[in-house]
């Protein structure tokens, strides 16, 4: 908690320093709620609140600074094998980042960096806990981040093509020591998740009316987790490709793809090998957003191929989401926004049941969002 205060005290500090003064200020509420038909009836459930927190203060016209964090609470209830349902109530802080973005020229390019490091002030147990009882990740992002020291780095350069402009960048994310240790439940003592390099190249097409469209690809290459200090881990090269349409007073999309390559695995502290059946099968998504002022509705579908592998299961499945938002403007630099979404979840052979078979769940999983912008 000392560390989250004097870090907020910082970011006020430069806010207050500046003669370019400018910034911006969020706070919201985030409720998630899940259940499953995976036992009958329905043990496999919880919930999440979150109280998310964002700054950001430009201080000079080229470089900006921001800090994010959020408090939360939730309640995850699940069985394993047909046993009784356990129950896990979590509160606790999440981890604080705080990075900054320098724009610059490179030549005579626009250009920019950003570095953002990840302070250890939330719960190294938490994901572990909740793993059970939440939807796979591979559908839904944990909302939690209590992953330890780590950092990020990118440079980006702009192109200028004609009306439009390719931006090309390449990053790296640092991840430090996790621990993830509470009780019995394992026993690992240390463990570095795999960092990465990535590289990206986008292409942006300026239409009139504030229209868009947008390419982008990217490829994450990931180093080895490290567990005991032996290589246990390494994900395949991941693949991103997707097209965007944006319309912000009509129809914005977006169609896009994931390919991973097989991973690589290490058995008995000996060297990585890699996997003869890929784990990471390939996933295609389509988003679309429809405004009517400050009244929008979207929508989303994402379809995960089921994987090569038996052994080590990673995705396979369907799916489909729906929700509306609406943003209240209460003066000239500030506004509350609302949205709400509801998702169904068909993730194949993701269970087992009191045999052992594997078996397909359902989940539901709705989200409700409410937060508030201030113009600093």
């Amino acid at each position: 908690m000392l560390n989250k205060n004097l870090k907020i005290i910082a970011v006020l500090f430069l806010m207050t320093s500046g003669a370019w003064a400018e910034g911006e200020l969020s706070v919201g509420a985030v409720y998630d709620g899940w259940n499953t038909n995976y036992a009958a009836p329905a043990q496999d459930n919880g919930y999440e609140v979150l109280f998310p927190v964002a700054i950001s203060y430009r201080f000079t016209p080229d470089l900006n600074i921001y800090s994010q964090g959020e408090f939360m609470t939730a309640g995850d209830t699940y069985t394993v094998n047909g046993a009784s349902p356990q129950t896990y109530n979590l509160s606790n802080l999440s981890d604080t980042v705080l990075g900054g973005e320098l724009t610059f020229k490179t030549f005579s390019f626009k250009s920019i960096f950003n570095a953002a490091v990840n302070f250890p002030t939330g719960d190294t147990t938490w994901n572990t806990k909740e793993q059970s009882s939440i939807p796979p990740t591979q559908f839904i992002d944990s909302r939690y981040n209590g992953r330890g020291w780590g950092a990020s780095g990118f440079y980006g350069i702009s192109l200028p093509d004609g009306r439009g402009e390719y931006g090309v960048g390449v990053g790296y994310l640092y991840s430090g020591a996790f621990n993830p240790s509470y009780g019995n439940v394992t026993t690992v003592n240390s463990l570095s998740l795999g960092s990465a390099v990535f590289f990206a190249l986008n292409r942006v097409m300026p239409f009139k009316n504030d229209e868009n469209e947008i390419i982008r690809c990217s490829v994450y290459q990931s180093f080895p987790t490290v567990e005991n200090g032996q290589n246990f881990y390494q994900l395949g090269t991941n693949f991103n490709a997707s097209y965007n349409w944006s319309n912000p007073k009509a129809l914005s999309f977006e169609l896009g793809g994931q390919f991973y390559l097989p991973s690589a695995w290490s058995t008995n502290g000996g060297p990585l090998v890699t996997e003869s059946l890929n784990s990471n099968g390939p996933r295609v998504y389509a988003d679309s957003t429809y405004a009517f002022d400050d009244f929008s509705l979207a929508s989303e579908i994402k379809y995960i191929f089921q994987s090569d592998s038996i052994i080590n299961y990673n995705g396979g499945g369907l799916l489909l989401g729906l929700g509306p938002a609406y943003r209240l403007k209460l003066a000239e630099d500030s506004a509350l926004k609302f949205s709400a979404m509801a998702d169904y979840i068909y993730a194949k052979n993701n269970g087992s049941d009191s045999n052992g078979n594997p078996t397909s769940t359902e989940y539901i999983f709705w989200t409700v969002t409410t937060g508030y912008e201030m113009k600093l």
